[in-house]
């Protein structure tokens, strides 16, 4: 067992050092569906793709659908520097005896931008705001298999231009032990914006693609007991960027968490708390601070999730 940690933990060591001198992927369309999702995955490091059996899974990989032993009702808001606001909503639930269904709603976008006069004097507010709806959909063929299928629709509001788009997810679960799983994530097939600038540029405008990045993730989940677990994602672009996540949980009771994880080169932190909020339901409340980079300020994500 030390020599398989040993290995794995060298590979992942070496791919960060590989990824340490390349950009993210935040200069091309879709960059909000890029930044993780939960703060219990990010305050791993944003590593959930082989183990993404919670409400928050339809992001990370939807294959992780069929597993889950309850409905998960999941809810997030994350508080952004720079005027950025970022909230998810999500409806996840196996579908037995093999199969699993999600239907959710991400939205992120930018509010109270000062827009000016030709003379450089403040004029109106404006704002704009990102949308994806997904619908999630996986079955286990085998007990440890499953694949799963992400179908978004997305929009971008822009002042006065609105653009409309769709992509897809495809994602692989394999459990080979009880203990140890893999992950395999295509991430935004096909997605991009088509914008339509007649309305600035009357018969000059023209339909516009901004095609979103194309990324395949790869990732391994361990728990060694059943008060750690470990993950680690690596993940590549189309654009040639290379990025790493990998991250801890430390469970006491059954009660209280803590997570610690590398988002790329950024560290992050967390904890949660389960509890009994309402009869039958299982409640999870949990908290993970980013730390950003200079001049940007810190992100801090609450997550709450139902389980029924």
């Amino acid at each position: 067992m030390r020599t398989f940690l040993i290995t794995i933990a060298t590979f992942f060591i070496g791919v960060t050092l590989t990824a340490a001198g390349q950009n993210h992927n935040a200069g091309f369309a879709g960059a909000y569906l890029r930044m993780g999702l939960g703060a219990r995955a990010v305050a791993m490091g944003d590593a959930a793709v082989a183990n993404p059996q919670d409400g928050f899974g339809v992001y990370y990989n939807p294959a992780g659908l069929p597993y889950l032993k309850n409905k998960h009702l999941s809810v997030t808001y994350s508080f952004l520097s720079l005027d950025r606001q970022s909230h998810f909503v999500g409806l996840a639930f196996p579908l037995k005896p093999t199969a699993g269904l999600g239907i959710s709603w991400l939205h992120a976008g930018v509010k109270d931008i000062v827009g000016r006069t030709m003379t450089g004097m403040p004029d109106e507010t404006y704002a704009t705001g990102e949308d994806v709806f997904i619908l999630s959909f996986a079955n286990a063929f085998l007990p440890r298999l499953s694949f799963g299928l992400n179908f978004k629709i997305l929009r971008n509001n822009l002042l006065d231009l609105q653009a409309t788009g769709l992509g897809f997810d495809f994602s692989v679960l394999v459990q080979p032990l009880p203990r140890f799983s893999l992950g395999l994530q295509f991430k935004d097939i096909g997605a991009s914006y088509t914008w339509n600038t007649q309305s600035l540029f009357d018969e000059e405008g023209a339909n516009y693609k901004e095609r979103f990045p194309q990324i395949l993730k790869t990732g391994i989940a361990f728990r060694p007991n059943a008060q750690y677990l470990f993950e680690g994602d690596v993940e590549i672009s189309d654009q040639k960027v290379y990025l790493v996540h990998f991250g801890g949980e430390y469970k006491y009771r059954d009660l209280v968490y803590c997570r610690a994880g590398m988002n790329n080169k950024n560290p992050t932190f967390g904890a949660g708390l389960t509890y009994g909020f309402l009869a039958h339901t299982d409640t999870q409340l949990d908290y993970c601070y980013v730390v950003g980079v200079v001049g940007e300020g810190a992100t801090h994500i609450f997550s709450w999730q139902f389980k029924f």
